[in-house]
């Protein structure tokens, strides 16, 4: 007799989906967990036995966000061809999954302000925003050592690229028929990119 197979990442998907939806309607506060149950479509003991609570829900959610989003941005990142080439694709990618993060944009501002008063909910989104340091700063520090980018902080520029993102999003979500959200951040993007680069002196001429 064949092994059983695994369902418990499926179920997890399937309760997570489910959870998305209905926190994406209520928010995290109104949302019950007995919405959940009826959404997902299957019994409340199972939704119990994967998540044990709406902060357990909400700490998944996170990383289904934003875990699947950075595994494909890293990848972006090849020591083989030049800095401002290799940044230039990583925000790329960036923007391309920018639709389908759009949908889930009340979420994901609600994590972040659930995280001024949630020590677990802060604690993760900040373990994001160190992770995206840590895959842009690289890039940023081989261009300078190339000589390729101007000599600056790699984290503090690391860190401007995810300002110029979040405050972008932040202003579409106020006024999202004041721009085209892609164009806007590709247009940000692409002067922080210009900014760094070494411009060519007279005597290297």
């Amino acid at each position: 007799m064949s092994p059983r197979p695994d369902v418990s990442d499926a179920r997890k998907k399937q309760i997570i989906d489910a959870a998305i939806n209905v926190f994406n309607r209520a928010g995290f506060k109104d949302a019950r967990m007995e919405d959940i149950v009826k959404e997902a479509g299957i019994s409340k003991g199972l939704v119990y036995w994967y998540y044990k609570s709406k902060e357990e829900l909400i700490i998944a959610i996170t990383d289904h966000l934003f875990g699947e989003e950075f595994n494909r941005m890293e990848q972006a990142d090849d020591p083989s061809i030049p800095p401002r080439e290799c940044l230039t694709r990583y925000f790329d990618l960036y923007v391309i999954d920018l639709a389908g993060m759009l949908a889930f944009s009340p979420i994901i501002y609600e994590l972040y302000a659930l995280a001024f008063r949630n020590a677990t909910v802060k604690k993760v989104m900040r373990g994001y925003l160190e992770r995206f340091i840590r895959s842009v700063e690289p890039i940023i520090q081989r261009g300078i050592d190339a000589g390729e980018f101007n000599t600056v902080n790699a984290r503090q520029a690391s860190i401007a690229f995810g300002s110029q993102i979040e405050g972008t999003l932040l202003l579409w979500a106020y006024a999202p028929d004041s721009m085209v959200v892609e164009k806007q951040l590709q247009e940000g993007i692409s002067m922080l990119i210009k900014s760094l680069i070494q411009e060519e002196t007279e005597d290297a001429k």
